[in-house]
Formats: C-alpha cells, sequence, structure tokens
C-alpha cells in the first residue's frame, strides 16, 4: 500500500488516523483468513477417505513429466496409500505437514498410475544392505526418474529419533540435495540415517507384508484423500 505526502494540519491529521486504523484493520482481516496449518499428525486409522483418487493432468507417458507437479492435495488433509504386492498390501498414511511438496508429488504419481507395474529395485540383500526396500525407479534397478527433480524438505516427522528412521518409515530415495523425484524407500526396521530423505509417510498395515517383498515383485498403488 502506499501513501500520498500531504500538508501537516488538522485535515492531514484526520486522514492520517483513518490510514492508521485502516491498516490495522487490514492486518486484522489477514490474520483471521490465515491458512490452517498443514496436518501433521499420522492418524490415518480413525479418519475416513473417499475412493481412490483419478487421474489429474496425466502426461501422455505415464513415466515423463515435463515439470514438478503443480499443488493439487489439501494440505490439511491425510491421504492412504495402499501398495498391492504379490505378498498382499502395505497401507501408508501419507502427513502433508511431515513433506507438502513430497507428499503432493508422491500422490500425483500414484493417481496418474506411474508406479503400477514397476518392479521392487532392493530389498535387504541388494547392495549396500540395509533393512529397506526400495522402488518407483522406471527402469527398475535403482536409476532414473519421471523427468524432474523436487526440492529436499526437512525432517520434521516425530518419527525421526535418534538419528535413525523407524520401521515404516516412507521416505524417498534421493542422489543428494535437491534430487527427489519417484524413487521411495520403507524402512523395515530401525535404519540409522542421517535426516537427508524427504520422511513423508508411516506405514499402518502391512509391515509384515513389506518384509516379504523381494527384489523384482511388481507393485501397483493407489491412494485416497481422507473425507472431512
Amino acid at each position: 500500500m502506499s501513501a500520498r505526502w500531504v500538508r501537516w494540519g488538522g485535515s492531514a491529521l484526520a486522514v492520517l488516523v483513518v490510514a492508521v486504523v485502516g491498516v490495522t484493520a487490514y492486518f486484522v482481516n489477514v490474520g483471521t483468513q490465515r491458512e490452517v496449518p498443514a496436518v501433521s499428525q499420522s492418524n490415518c486409522e480413525n479418519a475416513s477417505f473417499g475412493e481412490p483418487l483419478a487421474p489429474l493432468n496425466q502426461p501422455a507417458n505415464v513415466h515423463h513429466y515435463d515439470r514438478v507437479p503443480a499443488l493439487t492435495i489439501n494440505e490439511q488433509r491425510l491421504y492412504e496409500a495402499t501398495i498391492t504386492v504379490p505378498e498382499g498390501k502395505i497401507v501408508v498414511c501419507l502427513v502433508p505437514g511431515w513433506a507438502p511438496i513430497t507428499v503432493n508429488t508422491f500422490v500425483t504419481l500414484v493417481r496418474n498410475h506411474f508406479f503400477d507395474g514397476l518392479r521392487w529395485a532392493r530389498d535387504p540383500s541388494t547392495p549396500p544392505g540395509g533393512p529397506v526396500i526400495q522402488g518407483g525407479s522406471p527402469t527398475n534397478n535403482m536409476s532414473g526418474g519421471p523427468g524432474f527433480q523436487f526440492k529436499s524438505e526437512p525432517v520434521t516427522s516425530p518419527l525421526y529419533k535418534g538419528g535413525a528412521y523407524p520401521a515404516g518409515a516412507v521416505a524417498m530415495a534421493n542422489a543428494g540435495p535437491n534430487t527427489n523425484g519417484s524413487q521411495f524407500f520403507v524402512t523395515l526396521a530401525s535404519f540409522t540415517l542421517p535426516p537427508d530423505y524427504n520422511l513423508f509417510g508411516e506405514v499402518v498395515s502391512g509391515l509384515d507384508v513389506a518384509l516379504k517383498v523381494k527384489k523384482g515383485d511388481p507393485m501397483e498403488i493407489t491412494v485416497r484423500e481422507q473425507i472431512p
């Protein structure tokens, strides 16, 4: 808001008073319209969800995007992803408050069928080892991505404690800062790692299924949005 210089006097003072009142009202109004913080609690088990989300702005090649997807999630709602593998189903609670860009990207890729038919590229027997399964590579070999990379987000989830990602944590794999794409991993046991991997979800059921996943197993993923 810009102001004009006026001659100081009685009328000028009245103008100033009105302007100050107007400014105060403006800030009060902005305060009342401030957005509700993104949901940050992993409580999918106590939430209700709609039908699986249909494709939205799906590219001609589901494995290639020209840019990072636009924000389409509702950050005040949880999302539930169901990963179907030959061994059963792994249900994941996605929490926008932990990593909103990551949740939005993952939800977009899921609803546009990016992951369907891809194969897990890593299990605990895959060098360098570790209690994880990793998928999301369009080449099924821990390389490649969706045609874009997005930034690293601070690990704010309370799941991360003592320098470790606990069993059931769902986070992005990367090749360094700001190189996130489509590859993600699920920890099968507590795994000591620096907080360099966007932690955006938690397995709420099916961790026993995840323990049985083998490298080369196919996956399909659907995602549903919380019903307010």
